[in-house]
């Protein structure tokens, strides 16, 4: 975890931490063959265990709104460029040529309200969103509410999600039917838009016709505009936007099961605002936990590697909430996850280091002398050559 919270990792640096923590030395040439399965299982193991475990939120600040639903779950990806190597393993996106990159998939289920992740699923890019809808439908409880974006639009999941006692919020897929409760005739969402400016109504969704909430909430033109724009800009062209697409991009349309005695048309849309959360840590494991920077060689180390990573992540995580405030007059400004964790990521390691009582400069100097030379090797190094000169 010491090592995956810099930027580099090489076998000689993994090589040298452990020597300064064990107070001896360590060949790297060692360490690579302690990099198989059986490591890839035991670091899997130990990040269920550490999400697994029931953290505490006393002195966290959740509305009432959240508060009632217990836990608040936000549910996302994000993905990793690999090497061709890696494709077999991690297949990614075929290009017009039929080359084939690696693409590693981290499926991510982030608790809001204690702040913490409960589930890492990783997989190739080939395997969708839609399909990992299905992966943590076990993990939800009665009166448990999970965010999810358009990626996970899956009737069945949300029929699965509601069979549990649990609530769901999604944005609304433009191309689903939706059908009048009372009659079952199909809806023209568009013209209903159009008449009534929003919408808060419960309508039954897809073939399976499941009865959901619709809400939909007029947009800003800037906002509208911008929409309208990225989607007209989309590079694959099977899905360029029809001109019913482009209108409907006019409003945030969401889809739920939560009653609007619970919940207002305002609070339905504050609520799931609050996703950018999840997507401004992935940001944030990019840029200064090191995400991306990973091994190339084998699809063992590149797993080690992810899990070291991904612990890593789970543990300091809390520590963006303990250091959050709300900012009034008298208060400082709340505090930037991407400040601390460019202060995390540079000092974490020494602060560790210091607080074990290992002396760095010691530590350093042992270090030195055993992996500061060359390797032994029958090709004479510079310094050898030197010396044979007669």
């Amino acid at each position: 975890m010491l090592l995956v919270s810099q930027n580099a990792v090489t076998l000689s640096r993994w090589a040298s931490l452990l020597g300064m923590l064990g107070h001896t030395s360590v060949a790297k040439q060692s360490l690579w063959g302690r990099i198989n399965r059986s490591s890839v299982e035991f670091l899997e193991w130990v990040l269920g265990t550490v999400m697994g475990e029931r953290m505490q939120s006393k002195g966290r600040s959740v509305p009432e709104v959240l508060r009632s639903f217990g836990r608040v779950f936000l549910q996302d990806s994000t993905t990793i460029k690999l090497s061709a190597k890696l494709a077999e393993a991690f297949p990614g996106a075929t290009n017009k040529h039929g080359a084939n990159k690696g693409m590693l998939k981290i499926q991510a289920l982030y608790e809001l309200v204690s702040q913490r992740f409960v589930h890492f699923g990783l997989s190739g890019f080939r395997r969708n969103d839609q399909t990992a809808a299905h992966d943590v439908l076990s993990l939800f409880k009665p009166g448990e509410l999970v965010l999810r974006d358009l990626g996970y639009f899956v009737i069945g999941s949300f029929q699965q999600i509601a069979s549990r006692g649990a609530f769901f919020l999604s944005r609304f897929k433009l191309h689903a039917k939706v059908y009048d409760c009372r009659s079952g005739r199909e809806l023209n969402l568009l013209g209903l838009l159009r008449r009534q400016g929003q919408m808060d109504r419960w309508v039954c969704l897809g073939e399976q016709r499941l009865p959901v909430r619709m809400v939909a909430v007029k947009l800003p033109e800037p906002v509208v505009a911008e929409r309208r724009r990225k989607a007209r800009s989309n590079r694959d062209r099977r899905c360029s936007p029809s001109k019913r697409s482009l209108e409907l991009l006019g409003w945030a349309i969401f889809v739920t099961n939560v009653p609007r005695q619970r919940c207002s048309t305002r609070t339905i849309a504050q609520i799931y605002g609050l996703r950018w959360q999840i997507e401004s840590l992935f940001k944030v494991w990019k840029s200064h936990f090191g995400l991306t920077q990973i091994p190339q060689g084998s699809s063992e180390q590149l797993l080690v590697m992810i899990y070291a990573r991904l612990l890593f992540i789970t543990v300091v995580t809390p520590i963006f909430q303990t250091h959050r405030c709300t900012p009034g007059q008298d208060q400082e400004p709340a505090a930037s996850w991407f400040k601390l964790a460019a202060l995390l990521s540079d000092y974490f390691l020494l602060l560790c280091l210091e607080a074990w009582g290992i002396s760095i400069t010691g530590a350093l100097i042992a270090q030195l002398e055993y992996h500061g030379r060359y390797d032994r090797r029958k090709r004479h190094n510079s310094v050898q050559k030197l010396m044979n000169l007669s």
